[in-house]
């Protein structure tokens, strides 16, 4: 029997010991992109009922998750994905898939050969294009990053599928995934631009709504010596905010930062800041009930302009022409010869 919880299934009569498989779900999407940076893991006793299994066990399988750095671990902060994870997951792991793979196949009748052309055959046919258009959504924070891939695709229901991703993983999800479309808000687009150089894949440069601009030009029109604080998910996070306040022109203010977690940084921007910028974590996590004087309270978020959705439209529209014209190619070229005299 199988159960799920935000992606994850137990097979109860696998060989492959339950911890075994929660952990290498976890990691494939940790690797895959599904889970970013900074994300929060369901904690352990809400994990363990929705899976139906004992909360030592997902404690294990966290703990085996930290020591392989795919996840940190914080008491009273919970469990997120690391700033960094890993690069590669082990071969203990994949060694393990493929003879869970095997036994399966083994008692369904089928020999090692037979898996292993149906393995490759299916690897194959995953390189193709499929019916949806890919977008990778890149931002400057992992909230921004989910929050708007999940939103273009509420936008073009049926014709994209899109994951998120920050600016700077770019280079290496477009190594291991293929996608059609980048894309991004204008304060991004050359940076974005200058990642996906030379792969022949559009950066798409989506405009935000006036509400956001006018949060810049709040910022940016501070007094110099100002200080702003900035509250993300990660560090990471906070300085891709930072960035982007400087190439906004905030050159002139101090800016001064802290993760979600760090009591003493949230701290010590309540004591000094003159605005608080906080990220969709933040605010999610209720944390504008931790400074005084809520008039500084700034949300750092936006809105796409219905201009900037239009310009995604086109694009993907120019996709899918472009596939259907290959299609008809492709069509014409195995179509056999009409017999001699056919039209006549």
């Amino acid at each position: 029997m199988s159960t799920t919880h935000r992606g994850l299934d137990v097979e109860r009569d696998s060989d492959v010991p339950i911890s075994t498989q929660i952990y290498w779900q976890v990691a494939y999407q940790i690797d895959s992109g599904r889970l970013l940076p900074g994300a929060r893991l369901a904690p352990v006793r809400e994990l363990g009922a929705a899976l139906r299994v004992n909360p030592n066990t997902i404690r294990a399988v966290y703990r085996r998750l930290a020591d392989a750095g795919y996840v940190t671990s914080r008491h009273g902060a919970g469990t997120h994905v690391a700033d960094r994870p890993p690069q590669r997951r082990g071969q203990e792991a994949l060694a393990g898939i493929v003879a869970e793979m095997l036994r399966r196949a083994s008692a369904a009748g089928f020999s090692a050969d037979e898996v292993a052309s149906a393995t490759f055959a299916a690897a194959a046919g995953r390189k193709r294009p499929g019916p949806l258009v890919r977008v990778l959504f890149a931002e400057c924070t992992n909230a921004d990053a989910v929050y708007d891939a999940a939103r273009i695709v509420e936008a073009f229901p049926e014709s994209i599928e899109a994951d998120a991703t920050l600016l700077h993983d770019i280079p290496e999800r477009l190594e291991r995934f293929n996608y059609d479309l980048i894309a991004t808000t204008t304060f991004h687009a050359d940076a974005a631009q200058a990642f996906a150089v030379g792969l022949g894949i559009p950066v798409i440069a989506m405009i935000v709504g006036p509400g956001y601009m006018e949060l810049v030009r709040e910022i940016t029109a501070l007094p110099p010596g100002a200080s702003v604080g900035l509250v993300c998910a990660s560090e990471t996070g906070t300085d891709n905010i930072a960035e982007t306040l400087e190439l906004a022109g905030a050159t002139g203010v101090e800016i001064i930062s802290a993760v979600i977690d760090s009591d003493p940084g949230l701290e010590h921007i309540d004591e000094v800041a003159d605005l608080i910028l906080l990220s969709r974590e933040a605010i999610a996590l209720g944390l504008d009930d931790r400074f005084s004087r809520p008039e500084r309270i700034r949300a750092w978020k936006y809105e796409f302009d219905p201009s900037g959705l239009e310009l995604l439209r086109r694009a993907i529209e120019r996709v899918q022409a472009e596939r259907a014209a290959v299609a008809r190619l492709e069509a014409s070229q195995v179509s056999p010869p009409a017999p001699v005299g056919a039209g006549r």
